[in-house]
């Protein structure tokens, strides 16, 4: 039992140290991209829906008071089978904006939101395709400063990194900042390096000639399209400058429901990129897809092994050496690095639960709001 809990530890904790030393020596490289600060190409931006008529009217609102050539711009709404009165918005504010070019594509029966963006994506008409959710706002010079990354012909998608709004409201936001903080690190040191895959969907850019469609296998639409780019010969990178805001819930109920289908369509992608790994046909570096595959599908069974034989040991062995080096460990984790401590200790479990998931077949192909 001692045996596995070392074990266990020096994987589990090893891994985060490892990569994160490597991602920061990394941070200091150049970007050694050929960025034209004038590329203002012409746009087409999908924003995919599910019942969002409390959002719709102030999302289209948003993308209007971009600093962006509206005779540039097409807006695409990609409607999964809406219930509520979400077109019914978006019809009254294409009457009040004649000037901006809005259409809908609609899609009936719903089939997911992969499938509404591919439906909308074969009416677009410009060369860059800009995708948003609903439910987050961009500032108004989001696309001067993440559109002129796409210019170097090596770049085929760029992705924003999300900012919180409601990061003091409790608990719960508080320690999900640690985690968007750290996810940054991560994806801004794998762009540096080659590519990152992992994208958000409150902002993402592709350029049309890079991928065919957007990926229906694994659920995640963006990071499975970057992979799909990647694997084109393309590099997929974040843009530091280019933020977008969002809420996430305040209640760990809804972290977790959030989180759960994020983090099985994360892992879905990060198998795929085992398989491909494994067969030699990976594009991504490996320095890249190791570390990440060993942290979203191996540590969350090592997180398992870790807590298990830790409390075993401790409950057998309450007054032994070892028991009290892991309370010590444990105390010290709360009182110097809670937030992170506890953000660690809540993903790992969630990935663990969503691991599960993954295995016995359960797939987030539709979204909610």
């Amino acid at each position: 039992m001692l045996f596995l809990f070392s074990a266990s530890l020096f994987i589990f904790a090893g891994t985060y140290l490892g990569y994160f030393l490597y991602i920061r020596k990394n941070m200091k490289k150049s970007w050694e991209l050929e960025i034209d600060r004038n590329f203002e190409p012409k746009l087409s931006i999908l924003v995919p829906v599910h019942n969002e008529e409390r959002t719709i009217y102030s999302k289209l609102e948003n993308i209007k008071n971009i600093l962006y050539p509206k005779e540039k711009v097409e807006v695409i709404i990609a409607d999964d089978a809406s219930e509520d009165n979400t077109l019914v918005k978006v019809k009254d504010f294409m009457h009040k904006n004649p000037d901006l070019q809005i259409r809908v594509i609609q899609q009936n029966p719903r089939a997911g939101k992969s499938a509404a963006l591919n439906k909308a994506l074969k009416t677009a008409t410009s060369s860059i395709v800009v995708v948003s959710d609903a439910d987050t706002r961009w500032p108004s010079d989001i696309l001067q400063k993440a559109l002129p990354y796409l210019s170097d012909s090596r770049v085929g998608a760029i992705t924003g990194r999300g900012i919180n709004e409601n990061t003091v409201k409790s608990w719960v936001t508080e320690t999900e900042d640690v985690y968007l903080q750290l996810a940054n690190f991560l994806r801004l040191g794998e762009s540096k390096i080659h590519s990152t895959i992992r994208f958000e969907g409150g902002f993402c850019a592709y350029k049309r000639n890079a991928f065919e469609s957007f990926d229906c296998e694994t659920g995640a639409d963006d990071s499975g399209t970057a992979l799909r780019i990647v694997q084109n010969g393309y590099r997929t990178t974040l843009v530091p400058e280019a933020v977008f805001y969002t809420s996430f819930p305040s209640s760990f109920v809804g972290k977790f429901r959030i989180k759960v289908r994020r983090a099985n369509q994360l892992i879905s992608l990060w198998f795929k990129c085992l398989k491909l790994l494994l067969k030699r046909r990976l594009l991504l570096p490996k320095s890249i897809a190791i570390p990440e595959i060993i942290l979203f599908i191996f540590n969350p069974v090592f997180f398992f092994v870790l807590v298990v034989t830790g409390m075993a040991i401790v409950i057998l062995n309450p007054l032994s050496l070892i028991s009290l080096v892991i309370f010590l460990l444990v105390a010290c984790s709360l009182v110097f690095a809670r937030r992170i401590f506890i953000e660690l200790f809540i993903d790992n479990f969630i990935l663990l639960y969503a691991l599960v998931t993954f295995i016995f077949r359960r797939r987030y192909v539709t979204w909610e709001r």
